[in-house]
């Protein structure tokens, strides 16, 4: 019973999604029977005879040519282009600090922060209107399901355009969390018991918003993808009704928005100096060419594996 309940509960764990895709990891029942079709000789078998060992050596010579797939976990791989980011600019957080007090967001803040409560009072009546959206919009995979229903990106037929979504996430978060820290703001309800918010906000600083942030720099790198023609305004908009809900959902400022969008912005151009992102976006442009014109997409070779009927 004890190997039954440890099985039970391995199989229960590994029922989780795949980070970044969404999609259920799949069980597969009674795997080790499998090996019992591995004949005597066949790779990787233990070579008996020299025949065998020759066929050995081919056999792994060619399996060592074999290379992962280039887009794999797109959430996890944005680490690369993270990377990138901060090595490329080791004084980003310097330079976005000094963009937004230049524009005095931070101490309009301060200044006005009476004003800013008050204006999230009055939108507090759209609560009703946009509760689900609000709800289905609070975690990451809920906001970018949004743009993915919008314009019909599938990370299958799409990875490289899926990845600059994975990789704009990622790298705004980390962006949004080292400025958040710099600036260390309460959130509204801390300070003020009328702000009482839909939903628990989340356990870091309030200024600027993540959610603004991320959302701009998706935007950003959507259209820099040529996604849309003639509608490129939409994506914008998109970003600017993720990042106001938050405003009508009592968790930020509306000049942690406007924050968010002066850091996005930089984070973009800074993206956009480094080789690999480079290469990812010209990737996603030539996805969206091919979408729009599907009939200049190259048809895969037919391998010839040596058989004849």
């Amino acid at each position: 019973m004890g190997r039954l309940n440890a099985n039970a509960n391995a199989n229960a764990n590994a029922i989780a999604s795949l980070h970044g895709t969404g999609v259920p990891a799949p069980l597969r029942f009674n795997s080790l029977e499998y090996t019992k079709a591995l004949r005597p000789g066949q790779f990787p078998s233990e070579p008996k005879t020299d025949k065998d060992k020759e066929a050995y050596e081919a056999s792994q010579k060619a399996v060592n040519e074999r290379k992962f797939r280039t887009y794999w976990d797109a959430e996890l791989r944005a680490s690369v282009y993270l990377n990138e980011f901060i090595i490329g600019h080791p004084y980003w957080l310097d330079e976005m600090t000094k963009a937004i007090d230049k524009k005095g967001l931070h101490e309009e803040l301060h200044r006005n922060k009476g004003e800013q409560l008050r204006k999230m009072l009055e939108v507090a009546d759209e609560r009703d209107e946009r509760f689900s959206e609000i709800i289905d919009q609070h975690d990451a995979e809920g906001a970018i399901k949004y743009w993915l229903g919008m314009l019909m990106i599938d990370p299958g037929s799409a990875p490289a355009t899926y990845q600059l979504i994975r990789v704009a996430r990622r790298v705004g978060e980390v962006v949004v969390m080292c400025l958040k820290q710099n600036y260390n703001e309460p959130r509204p309800s801390q300070i003020s018991p009328a702000i009482v918010p839909l939903i628990d906000p989340p356990v870091t600083p309030s200024f600027p918003a993540g959610h603004a942030l991320q959302s701009r720099l998706i935007s950003k790198c959507l259209d820099a993808a040529h996604r849309l023609r003639d509608q490129r305004e939409m994506l914008f908009e998109l970003a600017k009704r993720v990042a106001d809900n938050r405003i009508v959902a009592g968790l930020h400022y509306p000049l942690d928005n406007e924050a968010g969008d002066v850091a996005a912005d930089i984070c973009f151009e800074m993206l956009q100096t480094g080789k690999k992102f480079q290469e990812l976006l010209d990737s996603a442009r030539s996805e969206s060419y091919l979408e729009w014109n599907p009939d200049k997409r190259p048809k895969p070779p037919v391998p010839d594996r040596g058989w004849r009927p």
